[in-house]
């Protein structure tokens, strides 16, 4: 009797399994029926080959504008975890940001290792659409892009700006290309940033320093013609020391090769702005100590990006701990 109940249980289990994998099939089977239709597929090019590869297009943090170095190259190891949500009027995007920065050679070169590991999405069906996602309810999850880089510092402690250059890759790590969500493509940049304290005598104010950026991001596209875009990288802000606060401003983005000018991505019938110089407004406020620094920042895309972000931010001073 008990080799019989557990050879029924093992059917049973088998027709469970054999019914959900018909069902998954299934489904899988009308989401590519409905992604054909929307989209007129000609039933040759492949579905990637449909995905815009442009920031405009994309999730928030598939082609972000780098932030500044401000010209500095800083002595002390940091590890730093946000907590980001991002708006906009058709996708609603929660991630978490980690960066690792290790001095190598005191005040002259740094490693930085950071990424996205995590991101939550949610798409309504006008971006669904506009995106060419393949995923109908336009909701999941996805994993970032790796990016390593090297900041070597040039020019310190002169009466000329602090300069300091970065070379930064960016790997193919990010999934789910087919929500529109990364490239799945490499990328680099490499910049150069200035700054300039100008030191206050009062108790309130310490300092302000000025900085600005200016450099050179390429990335892989999937146009016949266009197998990589090119961009200038730009960025002009002020920070405020006010005692144990920070107040940092900037205007920071990048103008792309493309600009709008119509291109078609495949569907002839239906070309595209190809909108790929995003600019965004960055606010942070810092509240600094010893061993943690405490980071609430606010982003506001002003051109070709269309999210507002809020971030909460934790900076550990790793080798203060």
């Amino acid at each position: 009797m008990k080799l019989n109940a557990i050879i029924r249980s093992i059917i049973l289990f088998g027709i469970i399994v054999f019914f959900a994998e018909c069902k998954s099939a299934l489904s899988q089977e009308d989401e590519a029926t409905w992604w054909n239709k929307a989209h007129n597929w000609d039933g040759i090019t492949h579905w990637s080959d449909y995905i815009i590869f442009s920031p405009y297009y994309l999730g928030p943090n598939a082609l972000s504008v780098p932030f500044s170095q401000k010209g500095l190259v800083k002595n002390r190891y940091e590890l730093q975890i946000n907590a980001e949500g991002y708006f906009s009027e058709g996708d609603k995007t929660q991630s978490l940001f980690m960066s690792l920065y290790v001095p190598v050679v005191k005040n002259l070169v740094a490693v930085e290792f950071y990424g996205v590991p995590f991101e939550h999405y949610k798409m309504d069906e006008k971006t669904v659409y506009e995106r060419r996602t393949r995923n109908r309810s336009g909701e999941g999850y996805a994993v970032g892009d790796f990016y390593f880089s090297t900041i070597i510092q040039l020019l310190k402690n002169n009466k000329f700006p602090d300069i300091a250059f970065r070379m930064a890759c960016r790997t193919a790590s990010g999934s789910k290309l087919s929500d529109a969500r990364f490239t799945d493509a490499p990328g680099y940049f490499f910049d150069l940033s200035f700054g300039k304290d100008l030191l206050f005598q009062e108790k309130f104010i310490n300092k302000i320093r000025f900085h600005g950026t200016v450099g050179f991001y390429s990335w892989q596209m999937n146009l016949p013609d266009n197998r990589q875009n090119d961009a200038l990288i730009y960025g002009l802000g002020a920070d405020l020391f006010i005692k144990k606060f920070i107040i940092s401003n900037s205007i920071d983005g990048y103008y792309g090769y493309i600009g709008n000018e119509e291109i078609i991505v495949v569907k002839k019938d239906e070309p595209v702005p190809y909108k790929d110089r995003p600019m965004v407004y960055r606010l942070d406020i810092t509240k600094e100590s010893k061993l943690l620094d405490i980071i609430i920042g606010y982003q506001l895309g002003l051109y070709d990006f269309a999210y507002q972000t809020i971030k909460f931010s934790l900076l550990f001073h790793i080798d203060k701990i």
